[in-house]
């Protein structure tokens, strides 16, 4: 990696460059510290925002980054590219963007995807009052994705119950309990949480304070994860037909939202979703403006072999946190294969990050600009 590259090897290093590439931008900034947690070396953890444009822009996009802790290092790369290649003084008239840095900082730091609490942000920002989305299916599949040890009998273990549950439930039924999100298993996959984690808390806090004036708003929200190159998988989760959905078609093409390119790139039906981001701010911001955005993919992970693989790195995390401990004679080893499957430092991956980031926000400022216009003429 030179000196140049946008590209950060740890979420301190990443948040000072954030900061410092903000300040010099002129950007107006905020920190929110994480109380619950430190980083690896005892590092304060914190989300951090910068606004940049008019504080009373009617058209707002808000990026994210991070939300799946290890996932946001292509996601901060992609931002500080944009803050020190002319991002800020090329903002359209009447438009404003909101950088929201490390949605996930406890995750970002210590190379995991949940939070301090093994919380899958994106399955968190619901009711937690209410009854919890049920998910039977998993209480059968969640003793085979933790054992006490991940080694070749676990593995023939995962494999042969996970073929019979297959048969009875079918693939992509079994795909989806252990995707979806789960309200019963605190150690478990893609746990959604009892309570509002602090993130979600404090990203709540953000939007009802920043966004009171904005009427059109759109919102990219980076990951990584899917198997592929730094290319673009686009999630819409607005309903067909509507506003939000006509929009990010306008920016991002009707292609590349349709389901079908979706689950192809993705390599299967796409699961089931509860307590997204995308749905919470949405949710947020309805009384007084109109909302568009996707849950944007860098494709980063290398093909997988077979079902055991694809799930090695979710259940290396779960095995750190609940067996071994993140100061196991394994732990290295196991958080550099996390790294590699969400923050590969292969240079065409890079490469790819950048490229698809810059024309996505062009896409995206481009549209919202166009967007705010047109509904200041009707």
């Amino acid at each position: 990696m030179t000196e140049t590259s946008p590209f950060s090897e740890t979420y301190d290093a990443a948040r000072n460059r954030f900061v410092d590439a903000a300040r010099a931008a002129g950007g107006e900034l905020q920190s929110y510290l994480n109380p619950n947690a430190t980083g690896p070396g005892g590092e304060s953890l914190a989300m951090d925002t910068a606004w940049f444009g008019p504080k009373d822009a009617s058209a707002v996009l808000i990026n994210t980054c991070g939300t799946h802790g290890a996932e946001g290092y292509a996601g901060s790369a992609a931002q500080l590219d944009w803050l020190t290649d002319g991002g800020p003084p090329s903002l359209p008239p009447g438009v404003a963007v909101l950088l929201i840095h490390a949605v996930n900082p406890y995750g970002f730091a210590w190379c995991l995807r949940g939070t301090e609490n093994n919380v899958d942000l994106n399955r968190n920002w619901l009711d937690h009052d209410a009854p919890h989305p049920e998910n039977a299916l998993y209480d059968q599949v969640h003793p085979l994705l933790c054992p006490k040890r991940i080694d070749d009998k676990a593995i023939r273990r995962l494999l042969s119950e996970g073929a019979r549950l297959i048969s009875k439930h079918g693939q992509w039924a079994l795909e989806d309990a252990i995707s979806r999100g789960q309200y019963s298993h605190s150690d478990g996959f893609h746990f959604g949480g009892t309570s509002l984690e602090w993130s979600t808390e404090t990203l709540k806090t953000i939007i009802k304070t920043e966004l009171s004036s904005a009427r059109q708003v759109a919102f990219i929200d980076w990951h990584t994860g899917p198997v592929g190159d730094g290319d673009l998988i686009f999630l819409c989760f607005s309903p067909p037909k509507s506003i939000g959905r006509a929009q990010a078609e306008r920016w991002w093409g009707r292609d590349a939202l349709s389901s079908s390119h979706v689950d192809e790139l993705w390599g299967s039906k796409r699961p089931t979703r509860h307590g997204i981001l995308f749905w919470g701010i949405e949710q947020a911001v309805r009384t007084h403006a109109t909302f568009a955005g996707a849950v944007v993919e860098f494709r980063s992970a290398r093909p997988k072999s077979n079902a055991a693989d694809a799930l090695r790195i979710s259940m290396l995390e779960r095995w750190l946190r609940f067996e071994g401990g993140l100061d196991a004679p394994e732990a290295s080893k196991y958080l550099a294969e996390i790294r590699e499957d969400y923050a590969p430092d292969r240079q065409s991956f890079r490469d790819n990050v950048i490229r698809n980031a810059r024309q996505t926000y062009a896409q995206t400022l481009e549209g919202l600009a166009t967007w705010r216009l047109s509904d200041a003429a009707d």
